[in-house]
């Protein structure tokens, strides 16, 4: 009798301790940075790292494969499990924290996920609209160097993460009125250009080629300029250099 008893409290207890050890097993969502990682705090940049991380999500599968879901992409992974420590195949460390929350170690970057689905809002410091109307402008205004303080991708945009992240590495350098250059990451092109003053599109020619309207100017001042991607609807708010 004693031997059965003994028996039926072993398989209970292994299968608490199996049922507890799967716990981290389902959907986590990014909920926002890990800020006592941060050796100084600066809200502008945590706001802008912020909504370039809110569509991200780990879906743990089973005991070894994970799914990254992030950007508009999905990519499957394995991982290994010591503790409270899952290591990703990437080199990443997903660390379980208890009450549903669990921090991603990546790099230098720290990252507060939850349990389950969830969506963090965007904020944003300076694109605090929807949509912005025109304001008519004079082409000298626009001369000088430009580089993006902040980005607002649509939010029916598949991916709009990437395209935020995208936005903040491009310049503009208007080194005249018919001359500009584009920068993307670095990297600078110098195109010759025209303004369609009733649409305010910017318009980059080439010889022997269709012209090619990307941008709108939608208002310029002193101190910034707001353009919008004509394709993708995202708006760069841009000041001077």
């Amino acid at each position: 009798m004693r031997s059965i008893i003994y028996c039926l409290f072993f398989t209970i207890s292994f299968i608490s301790v199996a049922q507890d050890s799967m716990d981290y097993v389902g959907l986590w969502s990014f909920k926002e940075l890990d800020r006592s990682a941060m050796e100084a705090i600066d809200e502008d940049k945590i706001r802008l790292v912020t909504n370039m991380f809110q569509e991200m999500k780990l879906e743990i599968l089973d005991t070894e494969t994970y799914e990254m879901q992030f950007m508009g992409e999905v990519q499957q992974s394995n991982y290994t499990k010591a503790g409270d420590t899952l290591f990703l195949d990437k080199g990443d460390k997903f660390i379980m924290l208890g009450d549903a929350l669990a921090r991603m170690e990546s790099g230098n970057a720290r990252l507060i996920f939850i349990q389950g689905d969830y969506t963090s809002q965007k904020t944003y410091s300076y694109l605090t609209e929807d949509e912005y109307l025109l304001q008519p402008f004079k082409i000298e205004s626009l001369l000088g160097k430009w580089k993006v303080q902040e980005v607002k991708a649509a939010e029916d945009v598949e991916g709009a993460g990437m395209y935020e992240m995208i936005g903040m590495m491009i310049t503009f350098n208007f080194i005249t009125e018919d001359e500009v250059a584009l920068g993307i990451s670095g990297m600078q092109t110098v195109e010759q250009y025209q303004i369609d003053m009733d649409t305010q599109e910017l318009i980059f020619i080439k010889p022997d080629a269709e012209e090619n309207r990307m941008y709108t100017i939608v208002q310029v001042s002193e101190e910034y300029m707001i353009v919008q991607h004509i394709k993708e609807k995202t708006y760069l708010y841009m000041v001077r250099e």
